[in-house]
């Protein structure tokens, strides 16, 4: 049995294969979304398309755009830190657009006894510009940049995604619940399948913030249970480390661990049984609470697992990767 693939994605409704598994977490502060739809064609940076530094259009109800739920994330406050102390929220700039570019590096590693070892990684950044919707601050809509890959045949690829369209919808507690996305029309599936990795790699795991007053030295946890190949519990440890206007500097932790011992081998539907899983790292993010997107931050994590398969002493073994950048 050859090595479990990563999870296929999602673009259009179709499922496409994905060069690596794609483990990511990242604080992210942003504004459910609603507004009249935007074609699959609509120019993203033109006029029509804002005014000022907010979008007067939207990718909600788009034709030909994909929507990908994010798991939401239940907040425990575990210390409401030092006076003073104020609520994690702030109001939307309209009038300009942040622009952030944000890269993701992930890698697995699977090896078997009497089998040569076989690496798969995928290394993506994609410029942002994001904007608060003008009529609904809870929607952030997205213009993806001329992205880039150290893989000559992927960056050919994601040529075709300059100018594309994405959006956030988000709901209380700073949480993202969905992100759309919709990709230029000649964009191919290895384009579409890298760019919507790399952005749910940044929101799967996105921190959700407190509604009650903080100050410096706050911690809470985040609780997200993630479906995939396994479905795993994910706790994000947050804590507030300093914070100047509306610029906030959280250090962040996260660790996972499966619910169960089944492992769906993805496209295939084998089942395998986890003998063993880890998965955790720890970062720093800078937020702008006026701003859709993290300002700076960094975020790596590393893991392993054992999966058995019929063979119990020949058991799949997993290093994963992963590294998180914005800028």
């Amino acid at each position: 049995m050859s090595a479990p693939a990563p999870s296929p994605a999602r673009t259009g409704g179709r499922r496409l294969p994905v060069a690596a598994m794609s483990i990511a977490g990242v604080a992210l502060l942003t504004l459910t979304a609603c507004g009249s739809s935007g074609g699959p064609d609509a120019p993203a940076s033109s006029s029509s398309a804002s005014q000022g530094g907010c979008a007067t259009q939207t990718t909600v109800g788009a034709t030909g755009a994909s929507l990908l739920p994010i798991p939401p994330a239940a907040v425990t406050l575990d210390t409401a830190g030092a006076a003073p102390q104020a609520a994690l929220i702030g109001t939307p700039d309209r009038t300009s657009a942040q622009q952030v570019t944000l890269r993701v590096v992930s890698s697995s590693t699977t090896a078997r006894q009497g089998e040569q070892p076989s690496t798969a990684t995928q290394d993506v950044t994609l410029p942002l510009t994001a904007r608060v919707a003008c009529a609904d601050p809870t929607d952030v809509e997205l213009q993806l940049g001329q992205a880039a890959s150290p893989d000559t045949g992927l960056a050919g690829s994601l040529a075709a995604v300059d100018g594309s369209r994405a959006g956030l919808a988000v709901a209380a507690g700073s949480v993202p619940v969905s992100l759309r996305i919709l990709p230029a029309q000649a964009a191919d599936d290895a384009a579409r399948s890298a760019v919507e990795q790399t952005l749910l790699s940044a929101l799967q795991r996105a921190v959700a913030v407190p509604t009650q007053p903080v100050g410096v030295g706050a911690r809470w946890r985040a609780v997200r249970t993630l479906d995939g190949a396994a479905t795993v519990t994910q706790t994000t440890t947050a804590t507030l480390r300093e914070r100047t206007g509306s610029r906030v500097v959280l250090d962040v932790a996260v660790d996972e661990v499966p619910v169960d011992s089944v492992f769906t081998v993805p496209g295939r539907g084998e089942r395998l049984t986890i003998g063993s899983y880890s998965f955790g790292g720890q970062g720093t993010v800078t937020i702008d609470l006026a701003r859709g997107l993290p300002v700076a931050g960094t975020l790596t994590l590393t893991g392993g697992r054992t999966l058995i398969g019929d063979d119990p002493a020949r058991p799949l073994v997993q290093q994963t990767s992963l590294a998180v950048t914005w800028q």
